[in-house]
């Protein structure tokens, strides 16, 4: 009981501390008050202030610099898809929802990412094409020219919450144990044309073309068939009679 009592008082705090570091006004960067500041303020320890801190620290809120102080962290799409990671893990959701969830999203997107994106846009996705030719031999280093092609196309939509939110699924697909089986040099080379053809069709205002450019080039409906047809619940067997 006591142990449980302990747990819910250190939630309460985090949550106090939290709403009092995040008031209106409070940007990424601001100095956070000290360990003794807190303490004083919410009439606790020191340690208590510690862990609520250090919590905040691991979820990717605040930075802690030695001599400094704690800072607000700016947001890190990466960091929290490696916390999301983590959770989904857990939860046992399938690649088939990561799949799903990556064409839905990037297919939403990609319309605003064509009608705001800038010609300094438009030469980094040509040159994360010209990596990827370039690494054709290292695949794993081409691998990441393909990912920031998709996260600089993403970025392009100029909206920085739809933007978080695409790159952190794009940070969850980049898993080693999935994209290991892209790391051929064919492959490779295929991919690099593709986002050729997508750039094309962006650079020529051409909507419904790049969609189309960019649906086959995820081809996740045709591998794994995500159609409603695919859904249908399993047949349901008879019992054999007594």
């Amino acid at each position: 009981m006591k142990s449980k009592a302990r747990a819910e008082e250190l939630t309460a705090l985090t949550e106090s501390v939290r709403a009092h570091i995040f008031r209106d006004g409070r940007r990424p960067g601001d100095r956070v008050e000290t360990e003794e500041e807190l303490a004083r303020k919410f009439s606790v320890s020191r340690h208590q202030v510690r862990r609520v801190l250090n919590t905040m620290v691991q979820q990717g809120l605040l930075n802690k610099t030695p001599r400094r102080g704690t800072f607000i962290r700016q947001f890190d799409p990466s960091l929290v898809a490696n916390n999301l990671k983590s959770s989904f893990q857990v939860s046992e959701f399938g690649l088939n929802e990561y799949i799903e969830a990556r064409l839905v999203i990037e297919q939403a997107v990609l319309p605003l990412a064509i009608k705001r994106i800038t010609p300094e846009q438009i030469d980094q996705l040509q040159s994360t094409i010209d990596r990827m030719i370039d690494l054709e031999h290292e695949p794993e280093k081409a691998d990441e020219a393909d990912r920031d092609f998709h996260m600089t196309l993403l970025a392009a939509c100029g909206n920085q919450i739809l933007s978080s939110f695409s790159t952190i699924i794009a940070h969850l697909f980049h898993d080693s144990a999935y994209r290991s089986r892209y790391w051929d040099s064919a492959t490779i080379d295929r991919l690099a044309k593709e986002h050729r053809k997508i750039l094309k069709a962006i650079t020529d205002g051409d909507t419904e073309r790049a969609l189309k450019l960019h649906e086959q080039h995820l081809h996740y409906r045709r591998r794994l068939n995500l159609d409603s047809s695919a859904r249908k619940p399993p047949r349901r067997t008879r019992r054999p009679s007594q």
